[in-house]
């Protein structure tokens, strides 16, 4: 016998009064939620807006989700966009748009389309772009950034860094100020200023990095 989660399905308006036991919220249509949120599971289609803390084991998203304040959630799937203030995440998928306004902590890192984010923190990283990207800053022990050759998209599939830090990183199409690695492959049309590595680098010939430092593990 499966144990059904207590379900809240909201389909418009304003809530500032979910009931307290609440395990799961369905969101179909367009909600703003104002109180905190702690539930094994969110499922949102359509329009949803959550004002306050959201702590959640599971959050499933198609359509437009915006997190203002801080989230705790141990898995998101958003396919669709996703915009969120800052967070811990466990894993992250996401397939459209996800906008980071502040910083976002997470161990695995999944994305295909477009990427606009202040800082990202996470073991495990992997972008597949299909059009231009954006994030300031991006620390992880594994980075994989390419272009995602499924979609046919017009607009220039780039990722632009002020800072990639990492130990294993594999680039392409990546515009940085700084790449600090351990090992470090720069692939296709990618442009770094500076390469700081400790044990070895790769550059392809379609590639430009203005100057290489090495340097020893801190």
């Amino acid at each position: 016998m499966i144990q059904k989660l207590r379900t809240v399905t909201l389909t418009n308006g304003s809530i500032k009064d979910l009931t307290a036991d609440c395990e799961q919220i369905n969101i179909r249509g367009s909600v703003t939620l104002h109180q905190e949120i702690r539930v094994k599971k969110i499922s949102t289609h359509g329009h949803s807006s959550f004002h306050s803390r959201v702590e959640a084991q599971i959050l499933n998203s198609t359509g437009s989700c915006s997190i203002k304040d801080f989230c705790e959630i141990n898995e998101v799937k958003s396919a669709g966009s996703l915009n969120m203030r800052n967070g811990r995440i466990t894993k992250l998928n996401s397939s459209g748009k996800l906008a980071i306004e502040q910083n976002l902590q997470v161990e695995q890192f999944h994305a295909v389309g477009f990427v606009k984010a202040n800082e990202i923190e996470a073991k495990h990283f992997q972008l597949k772009m299909s059009g231009g990207n954006e994030i300031k800053k991006l620390i992880a022990d594994v980075i994989h950034v390419e272009k995602d050759t499924l979609s046919i998209s017009f607009l220039k599939k780039k990722l632009n860094c002020k800072c990639i830090k990492g130990e294993q990183i594999h680039l392409s199409y990546t515009d940085a100020e700084i790449v600090y690695g351990d090992i470090v492959a720069v692939g296709d049309n990618c442009h770094i200023q500076t390469l700081y590595y400790t044990k070895n680098y790769s550059i392809a010939k379609n590639a430009k990095v203005q100057q290489i430092i090495r340097r020893e593990k801190e």
